[in-house]
């Protein structure tokens, strides 16, 4: 009786099977490394927003909670921060700051719930005509740098302003350039004391704004600060620390003594 010929396998099945497997394990390992590579590069506050996201997909835990307990930071869930609170508390840390130095000149403009703005005149800063820092506002810049590094600051914007008087000078030839060196000397003392220099944005305004009424002030410093917005309760209003139950707490914790 004739042997009968075995027909082909309609599946092409890999004759290594231990080949195959090391082939996967490889490309998810590629995979995983482009996506490690990519979130290196993006921005601190995309790279957070991304994580809460991750998070609060795929963590088995309730909405809020953490393993940990007590102040600090802890692992986000699907939020980054609480916000609602921080203008206030970087408006009272400010206030404090030039209380504690002696610098009367400084004004705290709250201007709405993310946005505060810092106003110094030239003499707490510079002498007249000069760039460099002085002496003098180098406590006032650790101070300052040390708010500013808070994790619900997202950006400082420096400006640098000027009166309308002609500057004779070689190397600043107009207001303009005046203007733009200082708040750079600003951003350069921040960025020393540990400021993210990706968070901080510079501009020269030249003699452009000036303040009326308040001819002092035209020469001065204008340091803008924009917070994280405000949390959202998935239904509806403000997060608070009275929306979390005892084994929840935000994902980044109020400074203490505010």
């Amino acid at each position: 009786m004739a042997k009968r010929e075995k027909k082909p396998d309609p599946i092409d099945r890999p004759k290594d099977i231990g080949a195959a497997l090391f082939l996967e394990l490889m490309m998810q390992m590629l995979a995983f490394f482009i996506l490690l590579t990519s979130m290196a590069v993006i921005v601190e506050e995309k790279r957070l927003a991304a994580l809460g996201s991750l998070a609060g997909t795929f963590s088995p835990l309730p909405y809020g909670a953490n393993l940990a307990d007590g102040a600090g930071p802890a692992m986000p869930a699907r939020d980054i921060v609480d916000g609602s609170q921080a203008p206030k508390r970087t408006a009272k840390a400010l206030t404090q700051v030039a209380k504690k130095l002696g610098k009367d000149g400084i004004h705290i403009l709250p201007l709405d719930k993310d946005i505060v703005r810092m106003r110094f005149p030239e003499k707490i800063a510079f002498q007249a005509g000069k760039v460099e820092l002085s002496n003098s506002s180098k406590p006032l810049m650790d101070a300052l740098a040390k708010v500013f590094s808070r994790p619900e600051v997202i950006e400082i914007r420096i400006e640098g302003h000027t009166d309308d008087k002609p500057i004779r000078s070689t190397l600043y030839p107009s207001n303009w350039e005046l203007s733009a060196a200082r708040a750079m000397s600003v951003f350069q003392a921040l960025e020393q004391r540990g400021v993210s220099p990706t968070h901080m944005v510079v501009a020269g305004m030249g003699d452009q704004h000036p303040i009326k009424n308040h001819p002092e002030l035209n020469r001065r410093v204008e340091i803008t600060l924009k917070f994280r917005p405000t949390t959202e309760h998935p239904k509806g209003g403000k997060h608070s620390k009275k929306d979390l139950s005892p084994n929840q707490r935000a994902a980044v914790a109020a400074p203490k003594g505010f």
